[in-house]
């Protein structure tokens, strides 16, 4: 009943079959000693403690690896992307598959199937449910059937496939001919929303926190080219690896490389010095978990240099083991000003989850 993130309940749900997909990319020397280069450029200690403090302290190993071009580890460590720490705080990984989940094994089916039926929803293939229309027998056959053919037709919408990349040995779940995990569909959405809110292949997009890269390949797959991700050094190299192995090489770039028509990766600790204006800045699942400073320092950055900024993010403001606060991004926003709130509704994808959409409001001295 308090699954977390789900957007339904289930009711008598027939399990999906689970398993780990494959890893078919080589990640050979050439692409890892780019990502080694980038990182020297960009490694920088913080001062700051944040949810994010403890995940990098927890990949030391792999930090240390990235600084002694240590290729063996790397290519070992991206090959198997989503077993261990790498992933921690970014997306579903090998534990949700195993006695150690957090949740019920059954967690991981159900959030396959829910995550399927709200990108669904969210793009008007599936009709909403209604407790005061719809009787409990037929909520429950709706919620429990087969999604092969729903797939088929997100795909038919979205113009590209929501399965899951052979790269990094990803768990998985089977519906039909299709490879799904939660990450798959629900990050498929982000893009769909941006091109809903009017842009473009040609407006310059940046991504506050990418994650392990996933929002920025289905821009790529989506025909944006004009796409930069800012995030932490050490989530930097993550990001490059799983974007070469899954649009190719050749349309990434990373600090010190000339940039190219694709996707370009810069870290934290040099965004002052990114380049050029952000017709849109995206920020999902991240500005409240960081801490304050660096949430505000980011708000202010869209200020001065973007037009809108989309947020995606939960609002629980919890504290972390006792000591580390989580924030809200609307307490941010006004602490901040100059922005204006367009919209705000709750996000498709997962359960207590805010979107929002805001307009920079342009100061005097600003053009």
């Amino acid at each position: 009943m308090r699954f977390p993130t789900l957007t339904r309940l289930f009711f008598d749900t027939p399990g999906l079959p689970t398993y780990f997909g494959k890893n078919s990319y080589p990640f050979q020397d050439p692409v890892l000693e780019r990502i080694c280069n980038a990182f020297k450029l960009a490694d920088e200690a913080s001062e700051q403690e944040d949810i994010w403090t403890e995940l990098t302290a927890s990949n030391a190993d792999f930090i240390q690896a990235l600084r002694n071009k240590d290729f063996e580890f790397l290519r070992t460590s991206f090959s198997n992307l989503f077993h261990g720490p790498l992933l921690f705080g970014m997306g579903h990984t090998d534990i949700f598959l195993t006695k150690k989940s957090p949740y019920d094994r059954q967690y991981f089916s159900l959030r396959c199937r829910d995550a399927v039926q709200a990108l669904g929803e969210a793009l008007a293939i599936k009709p909403l449910s209604s407790n005061q229309q719809t009787s409990l027998d037929d909520y429950i056959e709706s919620t429990n059937a087969d999604l092969e053919e729903h797939i088929e037709k997100i795909e038919e919408t979205l113009g590209h496939s929501i399965e899951v990349p052979n790269v990094g040995r990803s768990p998985a779940a089977k519906i039909g001919r299709y490879q799904i995990s939660p990450d798959s569909a629900r990050h498929a959405y982000v893009m769909y929303r941006v091109k809903q809110l009017g842009f473009n292949s040609d407006d310059a997009i940046l991504e506050i926190g990418g994650g392990f890269g996933n929002v920025a390949r289905y821009a790529f797959l989506q025909g944006f080219r004009n796409y930069t991700i800012i995030d932490i050094p050490y989530v930097t190299a993550i990001q490059a690896a799983f974007l070469a192995a899954t649009i190719g090489e050749e349309n990434i770039s990373l600090m010190g490389e000339d940039p190219v028509g694709g996707i370009k990766i810069y870290p934290s600790t040099q965004k002052r010095n990114l380049p050029g204006t952000i017709d849109l800045a995206i920020n999902m699942d991240s500005l409240p978990e960081i801490n304050m400073t660096e949430s505000i320092e980011y708000l202010r950055f869209i200020n001065s240099k973007g037009r809108y900024f989309l947020s995606i993010n939960q609002e629980a403001q919890k504290t972390h083991k006792g000591k580390i606060k989580q924030y809200c991004v609307p307490d941010l926003i006004n602490m901040v000003g100059n922005f204006k709130r367009l919209h705000r509704h709750p996000y498709w994808m997962e359960q207590g989850y805010a979107e929002e959409y805001y307009a920079v409001e342009m100061e005097d001295n600003q053009t």
